[in-house]
């Protein structure tokens, strides 16, 4: 019960992988980025091991 510290917005945003930016359609908490993306926002940068964009 020695671990009982209040954490910040910043430190519980990293632990739970981050917030998937707006358009994402297929976060990848582990590696913290968008395997693919909404239409409108196509030429997003994408994970390393994602597919090419279809724009």
């Amino acid at each position: 019960m020695k671990n009982l510290r209040k954490l910040n917005k910043g430190e519980l945003k990293m632990i739970n992988g981050g917030r998937p930016p707006l358009g994402c359609n297929s976060w990848d908490p582990i590696t913290m980025c968008c395997r693919s993306w909404a239409p409108d926002y196509c030429g997003e940068a994408t994970c390393k091991n994602s597919p090419a964009p279809l724009c």
